[in-house]
């Protein structure tokens, strides 16, 4: 909670609707008469006077939310949840039947499911799974006998290979829509779950198979064929005017191309191509320098070409995306690429675009890959997501080749540019051979695949099958419980045309309606929810021993956890749908468990259940909403229908089968064999009632039912039989809570009703008290005019601006109270009412979470009514409880029933079953609680009882003070023609003289001490420590006050010392340094100097003190030849060390960094000169904290310098202490970089690259990334 608002809770705003429903009933009542406010016209008022709402089931615009203003509206409660979860499960059917149909070999790919962050995986193999020649290699790799694996780190070549064999041959036969093969590279490479670069993924990956592949017996021929298919050649010329020529040829398995501030792709490959002067080149033949210019070019094109585009770049925030959008073609011709060297022309002058990878998110360091890829065989192009794949309705990219340069229409706003343009990653173009389309690969032999190809039929003849009988299933259970919900809330509505009688109505609270269709709604989705109502460690391990059925219910959940554990390791794992058949075979369990036709009724087996839930340590078993629970649930409300029972599976079809339930046979039966409730079995109602949370209806202060929640739309009205029966069903009970702490918990007996509230118990009394109300309101609103009309007059009635005399009979009221006039008015009235109200309190419907939490509720069992156990008949009745006579005295005539297992049956009189069980009246009137009364004009009151002399007066005439004292019964009443207290009046003068006496005598003291303040600030602090006559310190923030002093101030500052002193009440803070002088320190002075400021200011403070005070004497600090006598040593080294770390801690300061070339004497020297001119050469101000890590400085100054954070030669000073990339991570704090030190600068050497370096150029095999180190790629 925050500090701003004092930890107390932020005012809630009142609810304006909630407001207007209430107005429009005061309204209502203070237009009656007395003798017109009835019960009818209250009935009228609560608005039970409504007709069945059909807003809601209307076709042509329903209404969307509940009717409020409506209190029989149950509508938009929570049902249309329920709806959608039965529309979504029709659709889930027909999807299923869909699945069924195998996928169309030709017309829709399979997609590849992502099993955690391995997009980039996914993305890789997609892609070059559409690459015919890459796709027909990896069908051609043979295992070999003779190959021995080589031991880890280093890649099993050979397994990496079949399993690639394996991905792609899933993905051309499966007739699943996807598979989860991916799992099977990711772990033969070991990869972690860390999120990775798709082209640095495939590059890596390349490198590791032509490494690894000529060390396999049958490798070396598909190496070859796999480097051929996309490694051209480059070539690095340069070239001198004199002639000189040279030239690096270098394999190339990529274009490394920078796109920043380019927006088409022959723009950015122009600048990747063109001639490049090279300025600091010195030829080795005519050694001139300046006169070279260097190209990249290629020499030889692969097939397939990849281009990576260079999406990130160093900011101030550091490694950034770049969104620049990148207009790419979807045909691009050779010479783009072999600008100059034409010897070796490719076989083809065109290349086209077969896939784009896209990178999905502003992060540079995360993100979601998915492809674009053309079909090399219908030449359709497709949108490759993970194990989505849909065909696109646009192929990506523009028809033809575009430049900037020339393309008039060029995009400026970035809304205009695809998706597929803002986002491009990678590349890839094929190069057009003659042969179109291209031939299907051959398949590898059938010894190799024929498991994976019985694998995936047996799965798929199977698993479609049980998923359209799950789902038909799952629909039936729901439509059952929902037919089960519909009936029971179409028994609980109720209107003016339905009820007869006030006592037909009963109220819920709108919340609890709510919760129970949300609660319904979770477990129908099948949620599993944990409610808070888990006993504590400390109970559990206090049970040593367990039941009988304990024991038996922990075998069975232990025994069904291992068959499910064994199961799932048994799956295949070639397909995405194994997930789908686990759950298919956890359905078909939990189908075993239904009750059959010739077992005992749903309601037997449910209180037996019931009996063993209540030992909380029986275990149960997750399940949802499948036969079992339907089984066992009814409402009470529900007549029991047909039920459709489903038969054994057969050939993969479901057949259903209808009956009733068959009676259960009597327990007294021969040879019959009563099967116990299993543990594992919970009704519906069970476990929504788990899930479950209290509610609450406020009680008036007459103990009855107030008309403001039903005003309000906090209650609804509904039929008071199925109510109680719906609270019974899900175990809620009923108790009161009185404002003056008193509970009251009506007998839970289950034949008794629970207590609850109709409409014939509407407060009569509070219904009056509302058209008072509104009264009261309508003349305090003129009253109120009244009073603003006499604070306007303030010149003609106040005492200070008129001072004149007053007619007689005239008061006087304080300003004060007059500007709080209505709110006292209304607190005054409230305080009334709520001595008034002794009964007010809030009806608790408490769930069973809360009733276990409630150690007062007692221990019975649920209140669902048995329908087949036979109950004894008692002749005693139970405790009986009788209301109060008028005096308040209580008297329980308690009778003590038969001890039996068996419940006992209350004799109920007639009476009591007319009308619901009532909670008893046990309210005591002195507990109630008193409130203060409100005294208007009491601030006219002084401390001595006569009128205060402060106060603000303005006068009133006797018919006005008549007006204003009607609403208080207390008033305290101040006559014009009464004089104010002279005791007030005479402290008030002595105050004003005695300021400034105080005043006069610190003017003195100033003067007096002029000349000892100038001594002291004379007096250097190298004179201090060698002067013997310094022999006390003082504070130097009292002496700067004393310098501060101004003649307007009363009170002098006071000689603390506490700044000087450590918790030990020793000193640990020294005399004036060049680190401490903007804190405080100890100031040497002489002994006569210690008793002039001491004698001074304790003649001011016994001038302004009472008699009473206690003066006590300033803390000594002694100084001996020069040294602070008694100082605390430990304290003095950590408040230097504090002090010293003060010097490195700043927010947003600037640092200064000098770039120095180190070739150059004169800028060396220069970098320490003194010289202004010198030290601002080359100098850099950036804004930086304490906080901030040395890479931040780094990539700050690689903005203004261009040189990578990383190749950054950062000194300290020149020669000094170098800032290596050790040090990146670490904060400028830790590295004690002090701000504004443009006087000694950190250092910055300036580098030279060499111009032959190529910035694409790809010399062996690229280090590995970050995230690749600990993977088989690396090795």
């Amino acid at each position: 909670m925050s500090k701003e608002n004092g930890g107390k809770k932020p005012k809630e705003k009142p609810n304006s609707r909630k407001l207007a429903f209430r107005q429009e009933a005061v309204d209502a009542l203070k237009a009656l008469s007395d003798d017109e406010v009835t019960f009818a016209k209250a009935m009228v008022v609560a608005k039970l006077d409504c007709k069945k709402c059909g807003l809601h089931n209307t076709t042509h615009n329903p209404k969307s939310t509940n009717c409020r203003d409506n209190p029989f509206c149950l509508g938009r409660l929570g049902w249309m949840s329920i709806d959608k979860l039965i529309t979504k499960e029709q659709e889930n059917k027909e999807e299923a039947k869909k699945d069924q149909k195998r996928r169309d070999l030709n017309d829709q790919p399979a997609g590849l499911i992502n099993a955690g962050n391995f997009c980039y995986v996914n993305s890789f193999l997609q892609v070059w799974f559409n690459v015919p020649e890459f796709r027909q290699l990896i069908y051609d790799f043979r295992p070999s006998p003779d190959f021995n694996p080589p031991p880890a780190p280093r890649m099993d070549v050979e397994r990496a290979m079949m399993i690639l064999q394996d991905i792609f041959y899933t993905l051309q036969t499966t007739p699943f829509p996807d598979t989860d093969k991916t799992s099977l590279l990711v772990k033969v490479l070991r990869l972690n779950s860390e999120q990775q670069d798709s082209q640095e993924f495939g590059t890596k990956l390349f490198n590791a198979l032509e490494r690894c592949l000529p060390e396999h017996p049958n490798g070396s021929d598909t190496e070859k064929r796999m480097r051929n298919l996309f490694t051209g050649a480059t070539a690095d010329r340069i070239v001198c005017q004199c002639g000189q020529r040279s030239e690096n040829e270098t394999p190339a398995i990529s274009i490394q191309l920078n796109i920043e501030g380019y927006t088409t792709l022959l723009d950015a490959l122009d600048a990747n191509f063109r001639e490049e002067k090279l300025d600091d080149f010195t030829c080795s033949e005519c050694n001139e320098k300046g006169n070279a210019t260097k190209q990249a070019d290629y020499i030889k094109l692969p097939p397939v070409l990849i281009i990576q585009l260079n999406r990130y770049k160093y900011t101030a925030k550091g490694r950034q995306k770049l969104k620049t959008p990148l207009a790419y073609p979807r045909e691009i011709p050779a010479k783009a690429f072999q600008r100059v060297d034409q010897s070796n022309p490719p076989p083809a002058a065109m290349y086209d675009l077969f896939a784009v990878t896209i990178h999905e998110g502003s992060n540079a360091d995360c993100g979601h890959y998915y492809d674009l890829i053309k079909s090399p065989y219908n030449s359709k192009w497709y949108r490759y997501n993970d194990e989505t794949v849909e065909a696109l309705a646009k192929p990506p990219g523009t028809e033809k080749p575009t430049s900037a340069k020339t393309d008039k229409s060029k995009k400026k706003d970035k809304e205009k540019w695809p998706v597929d343009q803002k986002a491009c990653y990678g590349l890839f173009y094929r190069r057009r051979d003659a042969v179109q389309p291209l031939p299907l690969p051959t398949m590898p032999p059938e010894e190799l695949t024929i498991d994976t190809k019985n694998q995936i039929e047996e799965l798929f003849e199977g698993l479609t099958k049980k998923k359209i009988e799950k789902s038909e299933k799952r629909l039936y259970d729901l439509e059952r419980r929902s037919n089960k919900l519909q009936t029971t809330f179409n028994k609980l509505e109720t209107h003016v045309e339905k009820y007869q009688n006030p006592n037909d109505i009963a109220f819920l609270p709108t919340s609890l309606i709510t919760d129970i269709l949300n609660q319904e709604y979770e477990v129908a989705k099948g949620e599993k929810k944990k409610k808070k109502k888990e006993k504590t460690e400390s109970e559990e391990t206090k049970k040593t021993t367990t039941t009988e059925e304990e024991d038996i219910a922990a075998a069975i959940a232990l025994s069904e956890a291992d068959q499910r554990e064994k199961a799932s390791s048994s799956e295949p794992s070639t397909s995405a749908a194994a997930d789908t058949a686990d759950e298919i075979e956890e359905d078909e369990e939990r189908s075993s468990n239904e009750t059959p036709i010739n077992q005992p009724s749903a309601a037997d087996e449910m209180l037996e259940a019931e009996e063993l839930m209540e030992t909380d340590t029986t275990p149960t078993k997750e399940i949802d909403i499948l036969a079992i629970a339907m089984e066992e649930s009814a409402l009470p409300t529900v007549e029991t229908p047909e039920l459709k029972k489903r038969t054994r599976q057969q050939n993969g079809d479901v057949k259903y089968v209808y009956t009733t339930r068959s009676p259960r046979k009597s327990a007294s039966a021969p040879n019959t064999t009563t099967p116990s409730a299993s543990p594992q079995k919970q009704p519906v109602s069970t476990r929504v009632a788990a899930l479950l949370s209290s509610h609450e209806i406020p009680i008036c202060g007459h103990g009855k039912m107030s008309i403001d929640p039903i005003l309000f739309g906090d209650v609804k009205a509904v039929a008071r039989a199925p109510a109680i029966s719906m609270l019974r069903e899900y175990d809620y009970r009923v108790k009161l809570v009185y404002d003056n702490g008193e509970k009251v918990y009506p007998p839970p007996q289950k034949d008794r009703e629970i207590f609850i509230f109709t409409a014939a118990d509407i407060c009569m009394e509070c219904v009056e008290e509302m058209r008072q109300e509104g009264q009261f309101n309508d003349q305090l609103e003129d009253d109120e005019r009244m009073v603003r009309k006499i604070l306007k007059e303030e010149k003609t009635r106040c005492t200070v601006k008129c001072p004149e005399r007053r007619p007689e009979g005239h008061v006087y009221v304080a300003k004060f109270a007059l500007n709080n006039f209505r709110k006292s008015a209304l607190a005054n009235r409230e305080n009334k009412l709520a001595q008034s109200h002794p009964l007010k309190g809030t009806l608790h419907i408490d769930s069973v979470t809360t009733q276990k939490e409630d150690s007062e509720w007692p221990s019975v069992a649920s209140l669902k009514r048995s329908r087949t156990k036979q109950r004894k008949s008692v002749s005693e009745v139970p405790e009986k409880l009788q209301k109060l006579d008028e005096e308040g005295m209580q008297e329980a005539a308690e009778q003590t029933p038969e001890e039996d297992d068996e419940s006992s049956v209350p004799d109920v009189s007639p009476s009591d079953q007319q009308n619901p069980t009532r909670p008893v009246d046990t309210f005591d009137p002195e507990k109630a609680k008193t409130t203060e009364s409100v005294e208007f004009n009491s601030e006219l009151r002084c401390a001595h009882g006569s009128i205060n002399f402060n106060q603000f007066r303005h006068s009133v005439s006797p018919d006005e003070w008549n007006r204003l004292k009607s609403y208080f019964d207390d008033c305290f009443e101040v006559k014009c023609t009464e004089q104010v207290c002279e005791e007030c009046r005479q402290m008030e003068v002595d105050a004003q003289h005695g300021n400034e006496n105080m005043r006069q005598m610190v003017r003195d003291m100033r003067k007096r001490i002029n000349d000892t303040l100038k001594n002291i600030e004379a007096r250097s602090e190298k004179k201090t420590q060698f002067d013997e006559d310094i022999k006390y310190g003082i504070c130097s923030v009292f002496l700067d006050k004393l310098k501060k002093l101004t003649n307007r101030q009363a009170l002098p500052p006071t000689i603390c010392q506490e700044c000087l002193l450590c918790q030990h009440q020793l000193p640990f803070k020294g005399f004036l340094n060049d680190d401490n002088h903007k804190e405080s320190h100890v100031v040497g002075m002489t002994e006569e100097e210690w008793i002039t400021f001491i004698d001074e200011i304790r003649k001011l403070e016994e001038a302004g003190a009472d008699e009473h005070v206690v003066f006590t004497e300033p803390q000594v600090i002694h100084i001996e030849n020069g040294q602070i006598r008694d100082m605390c040593e430990r304290c003095y080294e950590q408040h230097i060390k504090f002090t010293e770390e003060q010097k490195y801690m700043f927010e947003n300061e600037n640092i200064y960094v000098k770039l120095v070339n180190p070739n150059d004497e004169e800028d060396v020297a220069k970098a320490n000169g003194k010289s202004r001119r010198g030290r601002a050469k080359n100098m850099y101000a950036i804004k930086m904290s304490s906080s901030n890590k040395l890479l931040e400085l780094k990539v700050q100054l690689y903005d203004k310098t261009h040189q990578l954070p990383n190749d950054q030669l950062l000194h300290r000073t020149v020669g000094g202490e170098l800032f290596d990339v050790s040090n990146n991570q670490k904060t400028l704090f830790d590295l004690r970089i002090a701000p504004n030190n443009n006087d000694n600068p950190l250092i910055l050497i300036a580098q030279q690259f060499s111009p032959s370096a190529s910035t694409n150029e790809e010399t062996g095999d690229r280090a590995p990334e970050r995230g690749f180190v600990d993977t088989a790629l690396a090795h």
